[in-house]
């Protein structure tokens, strides 16, 4: 039995309606995080948009033709996660109509023996990987409109949990492409996969009012399952038009004669109560996360961040790389950002040694608080995030600092 503990980070990128750009920002973000890696670590792309895949298409010419045993084989051909699926799906029924549960130890099981390099391209951007939606042949519909993921699931509750494990085990960072709507697949997106839900959005009240219920949904299912990974939504607005300032601000901070209530105070309504927090403020967040609309990206599937030039603050690429920046560093949206030449004058030495480390999510710091008072009665000497970091302080660096300690 494997003992490699995941330390890999799984994102998953979610809008309720098509033509947001979903696709686009996650090809983004994507290549600037294999940026930040370093020997060893990579980047894995997942297509879970089974029914309209083209994450694949903004890597043309970029996709690393895999070998076999019958040669070079076409990318198109090439097996991705459907077929992925197929396969575990025949391992967990094992030719049997039997409905017996397969329990968690038999789940990661199934996992371990599964080789998930035949189902992965690489890309000639280093440190970045593709898993595509599956192999593209003339019986690939089919085999979409076919597969019973809600069957998979109840045979297997501990399926979908084992895999996201695996990934993080090997990949320093997964981004999903997450089905549209509300299915069985954007459901396992969006609630079992994810560690950060990027809600990606455009001005109107079918994307806003789709992907807010969503991740309303999704934050009450972590909020009740046993999965001790914290999920915290980053809204991602998209599509921006900069010629129409009046009504750029309208459908960020509402207007009450148009009867719009702006998509600036729904999030800080639903972060306060799914959070928990007393007070939150996304002025700052929102004055730097918006993804303008450019028409030369309406046509075809470029990749900003590797095509402009960087540093330039009205170009795409660097709106991507001020998200990217947030979605890293950021405990959630509410934050303000520590710049990183404060960084070393942010992190405070603790007052006193620390030899308890308390890890929780956000929903279980009165729980994680109480434990803490519970060990310094004790003579321990706990650390918990939200009593040792204000906000604004840079999160990660902090965290890891105090685990070094």
């Amino acid at each position: 039995m494997s003992t490699t503990m995941p330390t890999g980070q799984i994102m998953t990128f979610y809008s309720y309606k098509g033509g947001t750009g979903r696709s686009m920002a996650l090809a983004n973000v994507a290549c600037l995080l294999a940026r930040k890696c370093s020997e060893g670590e990579s980047v894995l792309m997942i297509d879970w948009d089974l029914e309209a895949p083209g994450l694949h298409r903004f890597f043309q010419g970029k996709l690393v033709e895999p070998s076999s045993e019958n040669g070079d084989l076409p990318c198109d051909e090439h097996l991705g996660l459907l077929d992925l699926f197929q396969e575990l799906d025949q391992e967990v029924y094992g030719g049997t109509t039997e409905a017996t549960q397969q329990a968690e130890e038999e789940a990661k099981e199934t996992m371990r023996g599964l080789n998930l390099d035949r189902f992965i391209l690489s890309t000639t951007i280093p440190c970045l990987k593709l898993m595509k939606a599956g192999r593209f042949d003339d019986g690939y519909a089919a085999r979409v409109n076919g597969f019973q993921w809600e069957a998979l699931y109840h045979r297997s509750p501990w399926l979908i949990r084992a895999f996201a494990e695996r990934l993080m085990e090997r990949h320093r960072y997964v981004l999903i492409d997450s089905r549209t709507g509300f299915t069985d697949i954007s459901g396992i997106c969006t609630m079992l996969m994810p560690e950060r839900l990027v809600a990606v959005f455009t001005p109107n009240r079918q994307s806003l009012d789709g992907v807010l219920k969503q991740v309303q949904r999704a934050t009450d299912y972590r909020r009740q399952s046993d999965d001790l990974r914290p999920l915290v939504v980053f809204p991602l607005p998209a599509r921006i038009e900069a010629a129409e300032p009046q009504l750029r601000e309208d459908w960020r901070l509402g207007n009450q004669e148009k009867g719009l209530l702006g998509y600036q105070p729904q999030f800080e309504t639903f972060f306060k109560e799914a959070y928990g927090l007393s007070a939150c403020n996304l002025q700052n967040y929102f004055d730097e996360v918006q993804i303008q609309h450019l028409p030369r990206y309406a046509y075809g599937e470029e990749i900003a961040v590797l095509v402009e030039r960087a540093g330039d603050r009205l170009s795409l690429s660097r709106s991507y790389e001020s998200f990217t920046e947030r979605l890293l560093e950021l405990a959630g949206p509410w934050e303000e950002r520590v710049h990183e030449e404060e960084q070393n004058e942010a992190i405070e030495e603790p007052t006193e040694p620390i030899d308890v480390f308390i890890d929780y999510d956000v929903h279980y710091f009165p729980e994680a608080r109480t434990l803490a008072k519970a060990l310094r009665r004790r003579g321990f000497h706990p650390w918990i995030i939200h009593e040792h970091i204000p906000p604004g302080r840079p999160f990660r660096a902090a965290v890891e600092k105090a685990i070094a300690q």
